[in-house]
C-alpha cells in the first residue's frame, strides 16, 4: 500500500472541505474541480490497500491514546474496511465529476462542495474506524451533512422539511446506537472492536447483556439504513439535488447501517435473537418498499423505495448468520452501489432535460437521449436481477443463503425475497 494510506484516505476529503471557501475566492473553476481531484486521490489511496488485504494483511493502527479513559483512536485495515472505503471514494469521485456539469448553474456551490467533501471524508473515516467511539463521531458527521445536503435548496419549504425529517428520524436510531455503545463501554472498559471480540471469546462479557446491546446497535442501523419502522425519511430526501440522492442512496449514508451490522455480526453472531430479528426486519422492509414503489409516479421516489427494498435484502443476508450470507450482503451492497448510482444520475439527466419528475409525462426519450436511454436500461436490468448483470448474481446469492438456512424462518424469508424480486422487476 502507499505510505499512510489508511489515514490519508479520509483525511484528504475532510481537510479539503475546509479549503472550499478559500478556493471560491481564488477561482470558481478551481473550486469546482478540486473536490473531484481530492476524492480521486483518496480513491487511489484506498485502492492501494487492496493487494495487501488480498494477501491476508490486517492491522489495527493506533493514532492517539487517552490513558485515563482507556480511549484510543485509530484505523482498522481489513477486508471489510478497505472494501467499503474503496466503494465510497470511487463512487463519490464519479458523482463529484458529474456534479461539475450538473450543478454548474446553481447558487451556493461552495456550501455544496464543502458538505459533499465532508460527507465523503466522514463516511470513509466511519468505515476505517477501529472502535465504536470514533465510528459514532463520524456517524453523526454523516448525519449532519445529509441534513445540510437534503435541504440544499433551502428556499424550498419541502427541502427544508425533508432535511429536518431525515435528521430527526435518524436521531431515534442514533440514540439507540449511543446507548448500546455506552453500555458496552461501561461493562468492558473498551470501545475497540478487536478488544470487545476477545472479551466475548474469553467469557469476560455476559452473553445476555451483549444480546441486548446488539439489538440496540441494530436500532441505529435501522435508522441510518431506512428499515421498518424508521424508513419514512428516505423518500422525502429526494427533495435534495439528484447528485446528493445518488451519493446518499448509492454508497454512503444508507450503507452505514449495513456496514455497522456487517462489522458487529462478527462480534455478536452467537446471539439467537439478534440475527433472526435482523433477517425478518429486512424481509418486511424489502417487501413493503417494493410494493410502495409500484404506487409512485415520481421517478426519484421510485428509486428511493427501491433503495429501501434492496437494503432489506442486505439485512436478510446478514441475518441468515452464515459466512455465505455475510458475503452475499457485501456483494449485493457493491452491486447496488453501482447500479443505483447509475440510475440516479440517469434520472438526473432526464429531470434536467424535461424539468419534471412525473413519469406519466415522460416517454419517447430514446430518440432524444440515446446515451441516457442505454445506460438507464443497463441499470434497470441490473436492479431487476436479469442475467448477466451484477444484480442477478448478488440477489441470487442473497436468496440462496436464506434458502440454505432452512427451517420455517429461512423458508419464509426466502419466499418473501422471491416475491419482492418479482415486484422489483415490475
Amino acid at each position: 500500500m502507499l505510505p499512510y494510506s489508511p489515514l490519508l484516505s479520509w483525511i484528504i476529503p475532510l481537510a479539503g472541505s475546509f479549503l472550499m471557501p478559500i478556493l471560491a475566492k481564488l477561482n470558481r473553476r478551481i473550486r469546482d474541480w478540486t473536490p473531484f481531484l481530492l476524492v480521486a486521490v483518496s480513491s487511489i489511496f484506498t485502492f492501494s490497500m487492496f493487494p495487501d488485504v488480498y494477501n491476508g494483511y490486517s492491522s489495527d493502527i493506533t493514532v492517539w491514546w487517552i490513558p485515563y479513559f482507556n480511549l484510543t483512536a485509530g484505523v482498522l485495515v481489513d477486508s471489510l474496511s478497505v472494501f467499503m472505503a474503496s466503494l465510497v471514494s470511487f463512487i463519490g469521485a464519479l458523482i463529484l465529476l458529474y456534479s461539475i456539469g450538473y450543478m454548474a448553474e446553481e447558487e451556493g456551490l461552495t456550501r455544496y462542495y464543502f458538505f459533499m467533501l465532508l460527507f465523503i471524508g466522514a463516511m470513509i473515516g466511519l468505515v476505517m474506524a477501529d472502535n465504536f467511539f470514533q465510528l459514532y463521531i463520524f456517524w453523526e458527521i454523516v448525519g449532519l451533512c445529509s441534513y445540510a445536503l437534503i435541504g440544499f435548496w433551502y428556499k424550498k419549504p419541502e427541502a427544508v422539511k425533508a432535511g429536518m425529517k431525515a435528521f430527526i428520524v435518524t436521531r431515534v436510531g442514533d440514540l439507540c446506537l449511543l446507548i448500546g455503545i455506552l453500555i458496552l463501554y461501561f461493562n468492558s472498559g473498551s470501545f475497540n472492536f478487536l478488544a470487545l471480540k476477545n472479551q466475548l471469546i474469553t467469557g469476560l462479557l455476559d452473553v445476555s447483556l451483549v444480546t441486548n446491546v446488539a439489538l440496540l446497535l441494530f436500532g441505529g442501523a435501522i435508522g441510518k439504513s431506512a428499515q421498518v419502522p424508521l424508513f419514512v425519511w428516505l423518500p422525502d430526501a429526494m427533495e435534495g439535488p439528484t447528485t446528493v440522492s445518488a451519493l446518499i442512496h448509492a454508497a454512503t449514508m444508507v450503507k452505514a447501517g449495513v456496514y455497522l451490522m456487517a462489522r458487529t455480526t462478527t462480534i455478536f453472531s452467537f446471539s439467537t435473537s439478534y440475527m433472526p430479528s435482523m433477517a425478518l426486519v429486512g424481509a418486511v422492509t424489502a417487501f413493503m418498499a417494493a410494493s410502495m414503489a409500484l404506487a409512485t409516479f415520481d421517478i426519484k421516489r421510485v428509486l428511493a423505495y427501491s433503495t429501501i427494498s434492496q437494503l432489506g435484502y442486505m439485512f436478510i443476508a446478514l441475518g441468515v448468520g452464515s459466512s455465505k450470507g455475510w458475503l452475499a450482503s457485501q456483494f449485493h451492497l457493491m452491486s447496488h452501489a453501482f447500479f443505483k448510482a447509475l440510475l440516479f444520475l440517469c434520472a438526473g439527466a432526464v429531470i434536467h432535460t424535461l424539468g419534471t419528475r412525473d413519469m406519466r409525462k415522460m416517454g419517447g426519450l430514446r430518440k432524444h437521449m440515446p446515451i441516457t436511454f442505454a445506460t438507464f436500461i443497463i441499470g434497470a436490468l441490473s436492479l431487476s436481477a436479469i442475467p448477466p448483470f451484477n444484480g442477478f448474481w448478488s440477489k441470487d446469492m442473497v436468496l440462496e443463503s436464506a434458502y440454505m438456512q432452512g427451517g420455517d424462518v429461512g423458508y419464509l424469508i426466502f419466499f418473501i425475497g422471491v416475491v419482492t424480486a418479482a415486484l422489483a422487476f415490475a
